[in-house]
């Protein structure tokens, strides 16, 4: 009987638990640097700032450097607690492409308040723009890293690109939480950015940048998206370094380098 009521106020300080989570409000969970909000400001290349309004009229401001019709356009999507103007070194080096560096909404400069479904829709507004402003991109890549890699799976599997770039993934949020708290995830009504669903769909070739020593993506999960992707053998280059160094991992820029059409 004992053991029976000791279940019982396990299960009942759970619910009360996720009913506080709820009443709180959830996101903050699934997207903790909207609540940081760095500001494009730390960040150079004044000339290559852009505002897009997204189709609820949200304005999304980022950087588009734009290097004329007919050049290969990369499209970055940045993961949690980033300011995706950390990646304007990379477009600022490279003058042969084109690049698009959205901030998601409430995340930087962008106004907003973020959600999957809201991401993904803003990602393919985004593209869809940065295309009609150069004509005919010689080629489309997405490259997403972390949470980003969720954006560009899902805007691949749902806009044509020549090329998809995924840097530490993972098959689902939800799983990759339940590696941290193991269950109570999925208990939780929150976005789960199921990758593994999306990958089916895509048909361009893809490769997987993975850290060796990821803290943060378990193994498991990488490998799970790395299997889900059926249509296409995905090119898979490991680095030895943790989730947030792997930009400074010895040979990553020029294996990334060396993946852009």
């Amino acid at each position: 009987m004992k053991k029976k009521i000791n279940c019982l106020l396990i299960v009942f300080l759970v619910c009360l638990s996720l009913y506080g989570l709820t009443a709180c409000g959830l996101q903050p969970l699934v997207y903790p640097g909207a609540d940081m909000h760095l500001p494009d400001s730390r960040y150079g290349c004044k000339a290559e700032r852009v505002e897009l309004k997204a189709p609820d009229g949200t304005a999304l401001r980022g950087w588009f450097f734009n290097r004329g019709a007919d050049t290969p356009l990369v499209v970055f999507y940045g993961g949690n607690a980033m300011n995706v103007g950390a990646f304007t070194d990379i477009a600022k080096a490279d003058t042969t492409r084109s690049y698009l560096l959205m901030n998601y909404r409430g995340y930087g400069n962008s106004d907003g308040e973020p959600s999957e479904s809201a991401l993904v829709q803003d990602a393919c507004h985004c593209l869809k723009s940065a295309r009609k402003k150069l004509g005919t991109p010689a080629s489309v890549t997405l490259v997403g890293f972390s949470l980003g890699s969720g954006v560009a799976t899902q805007v691949a599997a749902a806009e044509k690109s020549d090329a998809l770039i995924l840097i530490c993934p993972f098959d689902s949020i939800t799983e990759v939480a339940c590696n941290m708290v193991p269950f109570i995830p999925r208990l939780l009504p929150l976005d789960t950015w199921k990758s593994a669903d999306y990958a089916p769909k895509i048909t361009c070739p893809v490769t997987i940048l993975r850290a060796k020593h990821d803290s943060i993506v378990p193994p498991a999960s990488t490998d799970a998206l790395i299997r889900a992707f059926t249509a296409v053998t995905p090119t898979v280059h490991e680095f030895s370094c943790d989730h947030n160094n792997i930009f400074s991992a010895e040979g990553f820029s020029e294996t990334l380098k060396n993946q852009l059409p």
